[in-house]
């Protein structure tokens, strides 16, 4: 691929991606990863979407501060912990591409039922952030899916935009620090890596800020329904991938 070309090709993804996650608070990976992992080697895609997710998330964080709950949060990020290393024995005991269908068609029927209006709110929702941290943590550690699961309770609970976009940002800022080092003590992190990602900050900074400048065009429900597209979408793209 000529290389101009694809620097352009790159900048219009990772803006796109970017914008995505300054809208919804999730979704870098799922629009950036498809297309670095074709023309980058796998090894370096990787890692340059979970350094540039850390820099979308730290920038949505600014803006969304003030709606954290560390209550949930810590809960949350506790279970998941707890959960991811369960979720790589899997990966053991079931083919990767099983794993990755049951995930892709329940998370697209869940979200597919909340855009037609059913929900199943739940009053004891401090409690709840345990299982959904736990499923969280097992699809991370076996199929590197951590976001949708969250996304989906907190839809189903009909938190407001700035809420949502606050909890979900702050779990991702601490899963996205834990897999850094991870990649560090594995030695992933190379050269190649911070070279691109320093290639594809700028553009990414471009697509986080209009992002968050359109979110506050959006009130609670239309933030909700795009949620739950982008969920739909990340479901999808999760079983075409098992095929």
């Amino acid at each position: 691929m000529d290389s101009a070309f694809f620097l352009i090709v790159c900048i219009i993804v990772v803006v796109a991606a970017g914008f995505t996650q300054g809208l919804t608070s999730f979704g870098f990976a799922l629009i950036a990863m498809p297309f670095l992992a074709k023309v980058i080697p796998l090894q370096q895609a990787v890692p340059i979407v979970v350094i540039l997710s850390l820099c979308t998330n730290l920038m949505v964080i600014v803006d969304a501060r003030r709606h954290v709950d560390l209550k949930k949060i810590w809960i949350l990020i506790l279970s998941s912990l707890a959960a991811a290393p369960l979720g790589t024995s899997l990966l053991l005991l079931l083919d990767e591409r099983l794993l990755k269908a049951f995930a892709g068609v329940f998370i697209i029927l869940v979200a597919l039922l909340q855009l037609l209006g059913k929900s199943f709110p739940v009053k004891r929702e401090k409690l709840a952030f345990v299982p959904v941290g736990i499923l969280s943590g097992l699809l991370n550690g076996s199929i590197s899916m951590s976001g949708p699961p969250v996304a989906l309770f907190l839809s189903n609970q009909r938190v407001g935009k700035d809420t949502f976009r606050a909890n979900i940002t702050a779990y991702g800022i601490i899963l996205n620090v834990i897999t850094i080092c991870t990649y560090a003590y594995s030695g992933m992190l190379i050269k190649p890596v911070f070279t691109y990602s320093l290639w594809l900050v700028p553009s990414m900074l471009i697509g986080v800020f209009i992002g968050i400048k359109a979110i506050r065009r959006l009130n609670d429900q239309w933030f909700r329904r795009i949620a739950l597209w982008v969920i739909m979408l990340s479901g999808l793209w999760t079983v075409i991938s098992s095929l």
